[in-house]
Parts: structure tokens; C-alpha cells; sequence
């Protein structure tokens, strides 16, 4: 051995790799726990609890008029979405108007795929004066697949509960007929 050689050399570098792993082991907790908080946080507005559902109306085309649904209590809700035939990647103008209901605090349009997911795709309504109605814009995504069965559900804000109404229609992948 010669003079002034560090016996201990191999002890810290095995301690510089032990808290190296340390350090690695609480950046993967740490970046585990913001996941789960934003999970925890976004939960409820990606999956809200709807208090009571309106049956669906199997008698209407969305494609081709306004439809209403009406809850257990009477209450209606109307959706009209504009344009005619509900294009893929179009704006689309968008209507709610309701009978029977107190004013909610918020209305929004969700639309979702039936037989496949598609995201996040959320229309928030405003009070429009001049046509006593809940109105706003939306899109729907391009699909895959030439045929895609979609549920638009008007969600109905209030401060004690949630109310949803659901309208089904069936929309075509731009150029199939």
C-alpha cells in the first residue's frame, strides 16, 4: 500500500451510490404522490355523481331536430345542436332549454363515445337573454371508425345535486354516407 492512499475509497463509493438510489427512490415517491393528487383532484370533474338521470327518448333524431327528455318529475330538458347532421370537427352551436326546472348555477353539454372512449369533451353553456336559453359551442373529435354512436348529456349544476339528460345519435365519419 502506498503512502497517502484512502483505504476507506470503496466505502464511499459504495455510500455516494446508496444515497444516489436514495435520492432516485424519493423523486419516484414524490412524482407518484403529485400523480395521485391530480388524480384525486380531477376525479370528480372528469366522473361527476349525477344524483338522477333522465331516461333516454328512443323516438327522436338529434341529427335532424331538437329532442326532450323528462324526468320522473315532469321536467323537461330540450338539446338542439346546430348544424343539422352533427359533423365530426365542426363547430357546433349548442341549446339547452328547460320546463319545469329551477335556473341551474351551471349547464354543460358532455359528449361521449358509446362504444369507445374519447376523452374529455365538455361544452360549457352560458344564459343567453334573448332566447331564454342555456347556449355555447362545441366539437366532436374525428373517429376511426365510419359510424360512431355518441350520448351528449346535458348536466344540470345545482348547489345539493346533479340532474343529467342523455340524447343518443349516431354521427359518420367525414365523406361516408
Amino acid at each position: 500500500m502506498s503512502i497517502g492512499s484512502d483505504v476507506r475509497a470503496p466505502g464511499r463509493a459504495r455510500a455516494g451510490r446508496w444515497l444516489l438510489a436514495l435520492l432516485w427512490g424519493m423523486v419516484a415517491v414524490l412524482g407518484v404522490a403529485i400523480v395521485t393528487v391530480v388524480l384525486v383532484k380531477t376525479w370528480p370533474l372528469l366522473h361527476p355523481v349525477v344524483n338522477e338521470r333522465a331516461p333516454l327518448s328512443p323516438d327522436c333524431d338529434l341529427l335532424t331536430q331538437a329532442c326532450s327528455v323528462w324526468f320522473a318529475t315532469g321536467a323537461e330538458v330540450e338539446l338542439d345542436i346546430q348544424p343539422r347532421g352533427i359533423p365530426a370537427v365542426h363547430p357546433l352551436a349548442l341549446r339547452v332549454s328547460l320546463k319545469g326546472l329551477p335556473t341551474p348555477e351551471r349547464v354543460e353539454v358532455d359528449f361521449a363515445g358509446v362504444e369507445m372512449a374519447m376523452g374529455f369533451n365538455r361544452a360549457d353553456l352560458s344564459w343567453d337573454l334573448e332566447s331564454a336559453a342555456w347556449t355555447g359551442k362545441g366539437m366532436l373529435p374525428v373517429c376511426v371508425r365510419d359510424r360512431m354512436t355518441w350520448e351528449a348529456r346535458v348536466l344540470l349544476h345545482y348547489p345539493d345535486r346533479l340532474l343529467a339528460a342523455p340524447f343518443r345519435f349516431v354521427s359518420l365519419r367525414p365523406g361516408e354516407h
